[in-house]
Order: C-alpha cells, then sequence, then structure tokens
C-alpha cells in the first residue's frame, strides 16, 4: 500500500468514476485533496465521502479548457495548504463519446473541443503547477491517458489522438523539468467498469452492455475498476515512485499486449478442444 501522508493533491475530474475514487482513497492514505471539477454537485459529493471517512478534502470548481480557471485553482491549493506535491489530470471528454466518429466524418468543431479538454487541459495543469512544484523542490504529475492512445478503432478518432497527445507531453514534460524534481507520468487504463465506459459500450441492442465483447480480448478474466487506476495513482504519487517518470503505464488487464486472433483462438479452443490440439501439435 503506497501512502501520500503529509501531502497535497489537486485531482481533476473528481466529481465521478475514476476520479472520485482516486480522491478518496489519496485521501484514505494521508493526503490533503483538492477535488476539482466542472460540475459542482458531484464534485461536493466526492468531498463529503472524504470527509466522512475522516480524510481532509474541499471542492474547487475548475473548467480545464480556461487557463484562468486552473490558475485559480492552483492559487487556491497553494493558499489553504502551502503546496502543491500531487497533480493528477484526470478530467476527459468522456461526455463527447457521442460525436466522435472516424476521421473522415468528425465535424472539425467536435475534434477540436475534445483536444482542448483532453490535451489542452493536461497542458495548463502542468503548465500552472510545474512552476510551483520547482520552488519547492518537486512533486508528481500523473496524467490520464488510454489504451485509445495505442490502437486505432472505427471510432473515438479524437479521443484517441488526443490521448497520444497525451502520452507525448508526459514525456516532454518530464524531460524539461526533471532535474528540478518533478516527475511526470500516465497511466493509461483498458477496460475499467465506470459509468462512461458502460455508456460507451452499449450500442442499444438489448443484447449486453458490451463488456462481454469487449472482456474476450482482456487476458485477465475479469474488467477493471477505478479502484485498480487509483491504486496506480497513489503509488505514483508516493516517495516509492521517486526513480518512476516519463511512463506510460497500462492498467488495461494485457487488452493490447497480444496477437489480434488471440480471443478467436480461445473461442475456438473452447469449442473444440480435440481439435485446437491437432493444429497445435
Amino acid at each position: 500500500m503506497s501512502r501520500v501522508d503529509g501531502l497535497v493533491a489537486i485531482v481533476t475530474g473528481a466529481g465521478g468514476g475514476i476520479g472520485s475514487r482516486t480522491a478518496e482513497m489519496l485521501a484514505t492514505r494521508g493526503a490533503t485533496v483538492v477535488v476539482a471539477d466542472l460540475a459542482q454537485d458531484a464534485g461536493e459529493r466526492t468531498v463529503e465521502a472524504i470527509r466522512a471517512a475522516g480524510g481532509r478534502a474541499h471542492f474547487k470548481y475548475l473548467d480545464v479548457r480556461e487557463p484562468e480557471s486552473f490558475n485559480s485553482v492552483v492559487a487556491d491549493a497553494l493558499k489553504c495548504y502551502g503546496r502543491i506535491d500531487i497533480l493528477h489530470n484526470n478530467a476527459a471528454a468522456t461526455h463527447l463519446y457521442a460525436g466522435d466518429t472516424a476521421a473522415a466524418d468528425i465535424d472539425p468543431a467536435q475534434w477540436d473541443r475534445i483536444f482542448e479538454i483532453n490535451l489542452r487541459g493536461v497542458l495548463l495543469g502542468c503548465k500552472y503547477v510545474v512552476p510551483k512544484m520547482i520552488e519547492q523542490g518537486g512533486g508528481s504529475i500523473i496524467n490520464m491517458s488510454s489504451t485509445r492512445a495505442g490502437g486505432g478503432a472505427n471510432e473515438l478518432a479524437a479521443y484517441g489522438a488526443s490521448k497520444a497527445g497525451v502520452e507525448a507531453l508526459t514525456r516532454y514534460v518530464a524531460t524539461a523539468y526533471g532535474r528540478h524534481g518533478v516527475r511526470c507520468n500516465a497511466v493509461r487504463p483498458g477496460l475499467i467498469q465506470t459509468a462512461q465506459s458502460a455508456a460507451l459500450l452499449n450500442h442499444g441492442d438489448g443484447t449486453d452492455d458490451g463488456y462481454s465483447r469487449v472482456l474476450r480480448h482482456v487476458l485477465l478474466p475479469y474488467a477493471g475498476s477505478p479502484a485498480d487506476i487509483a491504486e496506480l495513482v497513489c503509488f505514483l504519487g508516493s516517495a516509492a515512485s521517486r526513480y518512476i517518470t516519463a511512463q506510460t503505464i497500462a492498467v488495461d488487464g494485457g487488452l493490447l499486449a497480444h496477437q489480434p486472433f488471440h480471443a478467436d483462438e480461445l473461442s475456438v479452443r473452447g469449442k473444440t478442444d480435440e481439435s485446437w490440439a491437432q493444429r497445435s501439435g
């Protein structure tokens, strides 16, 4: 278990899903958390959950697209707690999935909206937090990527491209500021059970929620949970990861690790063990 006792963390998009679970776990492990989100009601619920468990947190409104808004969150954290040790750039344009199509079909304005949140938002977080971390002697930035950054699909071209940009930006930030004690890493989640992923995978045919189709391609027999991501964020924010920077770490159950035909072979093997043995021999 990674401890973050006495550290101050900002978590963006902390009103629900992975963000709220991460904020709660950071607080449980000893951090004081600034819960930053566009949705005040959702953010306040996260704060209430943290305080009910004995942790320290407060809510701060954040629109990651706006420099003034991000700068205000940073200034608020410094005013309240005097330092910023962890920034988790978690906010993402998951509410824009519906209009994110293939490259030849997407509305350029939709592309810009997604990049504005997913990539510009991460840049702004780094821009305003890095100087403060340098002043205090270091800190840890953890950016949120996606397996969409590592493989193509028939839709979500903007989401995937923006997350690939997040991974590149992570390396650039780590390279530019590592000598100042600032570490920067990215987390690449795979199939994680959240309301957002359920909405994405549900194609409305009434047969299932889409998890079973994707789960065929996961090497483990189960999907991940927000707690799996939160555990890694806590580790990357803690002193236990002091020599890890510029990395993108996948938490995907092996989703992108295997040959494309792996799931089909498993299906064949499950149905006809004898014929599989003959082909393997």
